[in-house]
């Protein structure tokens, strides 16, 4: 999209924008947002990604004493327990661990369920 502006405001807005060191499409940007009165969008922080192997390798034979639990795992490693999943998130989080392993372990023998009729 594109905006045709008088000589005198094309001009104010680069002095504008020149004195904030940003570009115009920045300024405007951040114009509307204030207008609209939306808070700006955070900047995205890369999460570290590494190797899950190990969490793999344990999730596909995991403890028995675990059934029935979500578990936070660091390489081979219950590093949390518990039932509620989203605290144990929050807690590994909290302790340093950007991008925690959280998963729920569930009976062996327990079969997905698919819906439908059976004949």
């Amino acid at each position: 999209m594109s905006i045709q502006l008088a000589p005198d405001i094309e001009a104010g807005l680069r002095a504008e924008a020149a004195g904030r060191g940003m570009d115009v499409s920045t300024l405007i940007s951040a114009a509307v947002r204030a207008y609209l009165g939306e808070t700006p969008v955070p900047a995205v922080r890369p999460t570290p990604s590494r190797p899950r192997a190990a969490e793999l390798a344990w999730a596909s034979r995991p403890e028995a004493r675990f059934i029935g639990q979500w578990v936070v795992l660091e390489g081979s490693r219950v590093v949390a327990s518990g039932p509620n999943p989203k605290q144990l998130y929050e807690d590994a989080r909290a302790g340093g661990d950007l991008s925690p392993f959280l998963i729920f372990v569930s009976p062996h023998d327990e079969q997905p369920f698919a819906g439908g009729w059976l004949d």
